[in-house]
C-alpha cells in the first residue's frame, strides 16, 4: 500500500503539495493525520476539487509500504504516521521546504530544497514532467504558496516562488477566490483571542533584537490561530511575534518572523514542534502558560543572533591620509591599495573625505600639488565600534556617505565602514545567516556558523587544537582566524591538517604565547609579520599578521603593511582560498566570506578576486590550473580573460627561474598532470621557458602513455620510487634540441645536479633508441648498461617512448636479474691491495666486472680477483 501524507494541522501548503504528490504516485491513498485549518475544510467542502481522501481508521499501518510524506519530515508532525519512518520494510519519500531537522532514518527518496512553500518544489517538478494542472488545481497551489510566503512577502520568499506563482496564474489560477481566502475576516471566537493578545503585548529586548510577546486563554477550541497571530502583526507592524495561547489543557505556541536574527524554527523544535525560520508552531502539553514563557524567554537568548556590530564588520587599521597631504600623494595611495574613498586625519582624527573622482578632477585641472584640506568633503559622520550595523545603513543610503570613519571615544580613527560592506551584510540579512540542510544551500552571506561543520568533519585532535588556539587568543585578547586552505577543503570535506592562522593584532607575539602553550619553539620573520610554530613532535602552524599587500611592478615580491582580516583575505589568489573561519569571541567558527568564494566553490569556479590578480602576481596562473585541475572545477570565463591577458603580455617572463619552476613542479605533482601539461600549453605558459617546447607532437602522445608504465612500475621491485613530477618535466624538455635545453635549464635555474642528470639521461634515451632499431637482440651487457646508466625517472619515460614489446622484456630482466646483482664484490680499496694502481684503470675494471656478472662469467670473489689479475694486472 502507498500513502501520501502532511503534518498535523493541515495547511493549504500541505493540501496543495499532497494534491501534486497524487500526480506523482497515482496509486497512493491522501490519508490526513490529523485536523485542518478551518480555511482548508472551507475549501474542500466547495467541492470544485475532488481530492478522493482515504480515512485514517481505514487503513492498515501494517501494510503500508511507501510512505510519502510532504511538507514536513519531522516523525512527531505526522501523526500515527511517525513510527513508519523509522521501520526498514517501509520505502519512505520526502517533498519538503524545511531544512530542519536533518533526517535521522533512512531515506529512499528526499528532495529538501529551500522554497518558501512546498507547492513549489511540487510546481517544478510538474512543469519538468509537462503534467496539466486544472484551474482548480492551479488555484490550490497558488493558495499553497501565497499562504506559506504571506503573499510573497516572507523574507523566506525565494524567486522561485515568485516564478512558480506567476505560471500557476498563467494556467488559469483563480486571484479572486485566492483573494477571498487570503482576506477573511476573524470570526467572534476568534476576535476575543485577538484582543486578548493586543492587550498582552510585551517587547523584550534579546541580544539587541526588540522580540514582541503575546499571550491568550480560552477554554475551548478556537481554530485558525495562526491567522489570528498574523492579524495581530499586521496591525502593530511588528517585524517578529511569538504567541502563547492556552486552549483548554495544553499551550499553542505560533511565531512569525521577518528577520533573520530570529529563526523561530528553532524556537518550536525547543518544544517538539516545527516550521521554517520565519513560520512556526508547536503544541505543548503538561505545561502552564507561565512555565512555557519562562523557558521561551531562556531560549530566545540562545536562538535570536546578535544584531552586527561595526566592530565584526569594519576595517581596521584604515588606510588614511593626513590633511596636508598633496592630491597627487593621495592619488598614489588609492591607486597603491585600490581604494576609491580614503579618510582624512589631523592628529589621528577625521576631518574630512577624499574620493577618487575628486582627486582625478583635481589632477586635471593641474591642482594635483595643493594640499587636500581644500578639497576633502569636510561634511560626513562618524559612527563607533560598538555601534549596532544598521545604524549606518541611513548615513550610506540616504546621505550618500561612500565611506564611514569608526572613531574611539577621543574620536581617534580606529577603522573603516565603506558601501561594500553594507551591500554585503544587507545581502546576508536576506539569505540567512545560518547554514541549514546541506551546506552549499545557495546563501552567500559572510558570517555562517561552522560549529557543527567543524565538529563533524575534523579529527577529534584537530578540532581541540583549534579549540586551544582560541583560548589561546581570548587569553591574549586577539582576534584570531583559521584562513586559506584549511577552510576551503574544510568546506569540500577534503581531509586537511595544515592549519593558517591570521591575527588581527599581534601575529608574531601571538605566536610565541601558543609555542608556550604547546611547548614549542618560533622561527619568525619580522619584515612579514609571520611566524612559524614547530611543535615538539614536528607539527606545524603558520601563524600570520593579519596584512594587505601591494606590488611594486608584476612579478614583484609583495610589499605588506599590517591591515584587517578582509585585507588579508583580498591579497589572497582566488576567492575559494579567500575565506577565514574566526576561532574567537562570541560569533566564534563564523565563516567569514567577503568575496563570494563559497558560491564559487558550489559553481565549481576558480575566479580571482580582482582584476589585476595575475598581473601583479604571474605565479597565479599556473596555481590556477593547479586548483582546476585538482578540484575538477572550471576557470571561470573572467579568470581565463585576465590569464590571456597576462599571457599575452609575456609577463611570465617577470618570474624568476627558481618560481617558474617551483610553480610547474607543484603543477605536475598533482594526480593529473599531463591534463595540467594540457592546460599550460593551451595558455602559451611553457613558452616561457623555451620557445621551442613541446612543439612535436608525439611529446604529448608520450606524456599520455606514462600512466601505463608507472602502472608497470608499481609491479616491479625498483630501486627507488620514481618521482612523478620528475618524470612529466623530463618529457617536456626531452624534444628539445641540446642548445635549447640548456637554454631552458638556464632560464629555470635548474640545479646543477638535476640538469646534468636530465642532460645525461636525455643522450642515454636517444641512444638506447637508435640502438633499439636494429633487429639484433641486445647482449646482456647492453640491457645492463642501458638501464644501469639512466636515472628511474628516464627508464620510466623511455619505456614510454619507445612502446616497444622488446623494450620492455629488457626492462623486465634488467630489474627482475640484473638489478643489484651485478655489483662485484671487489671495490676500490681491493683493487689497490692486488697492485692496481688508482685512475681510470678502475671504472674499466669494475664495468667489466659488472659485465662479467651479469653475463654469468663470474659468480664468487675468487672468481673476481682471477679475472682481474687476467685482464688488467697482466704484464
Amino acid at each position: 500500500m502507498q500513502v501520501i501524507t502532511t503534518h498535523l494541522n493541515a495547511d493549504f501548503d500541505c493540501l496543495a503539495s499532497m494534491m501534486a504528490a497524487k500526480k506523482l504516485y497515482p496509486d497512493a491513498h491522501l490519508i490526513l493525520p490529523g485536523s485542518s485549518e478551518r480555511l482548508v475544510d472551507e475549501f474542500l467542502e466547495e467541492g470544485s476539487l475532488a481530492m478522493g481522501f482515504t480515512r485514517l481508521k481505514d487503513i492498515v499501518l501494517d501494510q503500508v509500504r511507501l510512505l510519502v510524506v510532504v511538507d514536513t519530515h519531522a516523525p512527531e508532525r505526522i501523526g500515527v504516521f511517525g513510527p513508519l519512518l523509522k521501520d526498514p520494510n517501509v520505502e519512505i519519500h520526502i517533498y519538503d521546504h524545511h531544512a530542519d531537522p536533518e533526517p535521522d532514518f533512512n531515506v529512499g527518496q528526499a528532495l529538501i530544497k529551500k522554497r518558501g512553500a512546498t507547492t513549489t518544489i511540487f510546481q517544478e517538478i510538474l512543469l519538468d514532467k509537462k503534467m496539466a494542472l486544472t484551474p482548480e488545481e492551479c488555484t490550490l497551489m497558488v493558495l499553497g504558496i501565497y499562504q506559506d510566503t504571506q503573499s510573497l512577502t516572507s523574507v523566506t520568499t525565494t524567486p522561485e516562488d515568485l516564478i512558480a506563482a506567476a505560471e500557476l496564474v498563467k494556467k488559469g489560477a483563480d486571484l479572486n477566490r485566492i483573494g477571498s481566502y487570503m482576506q477573511r475576516r476573524l470570526s467572534a471566537e476568534q476576535l476575543d483571542i485577538f484582543n486578548e493578545m493586543i492587550l498582552s503585548l510585551e517587547k523584550y529586548s534579546i541580544n539587541g533584537i526588540e522580540v514582541p510577546m503575546v499571550t491568550a486563554s480560552s477554554d475551548h477550541f478556537v481554530r485558525d490561530l495562526a491567522s489570528v497571530v498574523q492579524h495581530v502583526k499586521e496591525l502593530e507592524n511588528l517585524a517578529v511575534v511569538i504567541a502563547l495561547i492556552r486552549l483548554d489543557k495544553r499551550i499553542y505556541l505560533i511565531a512569525r518572523s521577518g528577520v533573520a536574527e530570529v529563526n523561530v524554527a528553532k524556537l518550536a523544535q525547543a518544544f517538539g514542534g516545527g516550521g521554517h525560520e520565519s513560520a512556526a508552531s508547536a503544541n505543548i502539553k503538561d505545561l502552564t502558560l507561565a512555565q512555557v514563557k519562562e523557558k521561551l524567554l531562556g531560549d530566545l537568548e540562545v536562538v535570536v543572533q546578535p544584531l552586527i556590530c561595526v566592530r565584526d564588520v569594519m576595517h581596521a587599521p584604515a588606510i588614511s591620509v593626513n590633511v596636508g597631504d598633496s592630491i597627487e600623494s593621495v592619488e598614489k595611495s588609492l591607486t597603491l591599495y585600490n581604494l576609491n574613498t580614503l579618510p582624512v586625519l589631523s592628529d589621528g582624527q577625521p576631518v574630512g573625505l577624499i574620493t577618487r573622482q575628486i582627486v582625478e578632477k583635481a589632477i586635471h585641472h593641474a591642482i594635483g600639488k595643493d594640499s587636500v584640506e581644500g578639497l576633502m568633503i569636510s561634511r560626513f559622520a562618524v559612527t563607533t565600534a560598538e555601534a549596532y550595523f544598521k545604524s549606518v545603513i541611513p548615513l550610506v543610503i540616504e546621505d550618500k556617505q561612500k565611506l564611514i570613519p569608526v572613531v574611539d571615544s577621543e574620536n581617534r580613527l580606529i577603522g573603516i565602514v565603506s558601501r561594500g560592506d553594507l551591500l554585503r551584510v544587507m545581502h546576508n540579512d536576506r539569505a540567512g545567516g545560518d547554514l541549514s540542510g546541506t551546506l552549499f544551500d545557495g546563501k552567500a552571506g559572510s558570517q555562517k556558523n561552522l560549529k557543527s561543520l567543524v565538529k563533524e568533519r575534523l579529527d577529534k585532535d584537530i578540532y581541540q587544537l583549534l579549540d586551544r588556539i582560541a583560548q589561546v587568543g581570548e587569553r591574549c585578547g586577539e582576534t584570531v582566524y583559521a584562513v586559506g586552505g584549511f577552510v576551503r577543503d574544510l568546506i569540500l570535506n577534503i581531509p586537511n591538517k595544515d592549519i593558517d592562522i591570521v591575527v588581527e593584532g599581534e601575529g608574531i607575539s601571538f605566536a610565541g604565547h601558543l609555542a608556550e602553550e604547546f611547548g614549542g619553539r618560533v622561527k619568525s620573520h619580522e619584515k612579514f609579520g609571520t611566524s612559524v610554530v614547530i611543535f615538539p613532535d614536528g607539527y606545524r602552524i603558520d601563524v600570520a599578521t593579519a596584512r594587505m599587500e601591494y606590488y611594486e611592478h608584476p612579478g614583484a615580491l609583495p610589499t605588506v603593511e599590517k591591515s584587517s582580516v578582509k585585507s588579508d583575505l583580498y591579497r589572497r589568489d582566488f576567492t575559494i582560498n579567500s575565506m577565514a573561519v574566526k576561532l574567537t569571541s562570541a560569533n566564534a567558527f563564523s565563516l567569514m566570506d567577503y568575496f563570494n568564494g563559497e558560491r564559487d566553490l558550489i559553481n565549481k569556479e576558480i575566479q580571482v578576486l580582482h582584476s589585476l590578480s595575475f598581473i601583479e602576481d604571474p605565479c597565479r596562473l599556473f596555481r590556477a590550473i593547479r586548483f582546476e585541475q585538482r578540484f575538477a572545477f572550471q576557470i571561470g570565463k573572467q579568470a581565463e580573460a585576465f590569464m590571456r591577458n597576462t599571457t599575452k603580455k609575456n609577463l611570465v617572463d617577470s618570474l624568476s627561474g627558481t618560481r617558474l619552476f617551483n610553480e610547474i613542479k607543484l603543477l605536475l605533482q598533482e594526480q593529473r598532470p599531463v591534463d595540467c601539461i594540457r592546460r599550460m600549453q593551451e595558455f602559451e605558459l611553457l613558452q616561457s621557458i623555451s620557445p621551442e617546447i613541446m612543439k612535436n607532437s608525439k611529446d604529448m602522445e608520450t606524456l599520455d602513455k606514462l600512466e601505463s608504465v608507472f602502472s608497470w612500475a608499481a609491479m616491479i621491485n625498483l630501486p627507488q620510487e620514481p618521482e612523478t613530477w620528475s618524470v612529466y618535466f623530463f618529457g617536456i624538455f626531452y624534444s628539445l634540441e641540446d642548445k635549447e635545453f640548456l637554454k631552458a635549464a638556464e632560464r629555470l635555474h635548474l640545479p646543477n645536479r638535476l640538469k646534468n642528470s636530465w642532460a645525461q639521461d636525455r643522450t642515454q634515451c636517444r641512444e638506447s633508441l637508435q640502438r633499439l632499431q636494429s633487429q639484433k637482440d641486445w647482449e646482456p651487457k647492453e640491457i645492463y648498461h642501458t638501464f644501469a646508466n639512466l636515472s628511474i625517472e628516464a627508464v620510466i619515460y623511455l619505456l614510454a617512448l619507445s612502446s616497444s614489446d622488446r623494450l620492455n622484456q629488457y626492462a623486465n630482466i634488467y630489474f627482475t636479474q640484473y638489478q643489484g646483482k651485478a655489483e662485484p664484490f671487489l671495490t676500490g680499496d681491493d683493487l689497490v691491495s692486488l697492485g692496481m694502481e688508482p685512475g681510470p684503470i678502475f671504472q674499466s675494471t669494475l664495468n667489466a666486472l659488472r659485465e662479467a656478472r651479469v653475463e654469468g662469467l663470474v659468480n664468487t670473489r675468487a672468481e673476481e680477483v682471477a679475472l682481474v689479475q687476467e685482464r688488467f694486472l697482466k704484464s
